[in-house]
């Protein structure tokens, strides 16, 4: 499950990126901001933040497995 998190992460995050890249490439106008911040920011942001619990789910599992040497 976290590989799928951080997975759909990256494709948020490559996304967002990509609109935001095109977004500035066009020359930003105001009547075209709410698109980007809806289409390049959300999903960066949301990405990254997927990201990130996608990595505190692998670490927890990975402190929880017997045998493991905690040091």
């Amino acid at each position: 499950m976290p590989i799928l998190l951080m997975i759909l992460g990256l494709l948020l995050i490559l996304f967002g990126g990509g609109c935001t890249v095109i977004f500035f490439g066009m020359g930003p106008d105001s009547e075209f901001l709410l698109l980007w911040l809806g289409l390049g920011v959300l999903p960066l942001v949301g990405g990254f933040l997927l990201v990130r619990y996608g990595l505190k789910l692998r670490r927890e599992r990975q402190a929880q497995l017997p045998g493991r040497d905690k040091s």
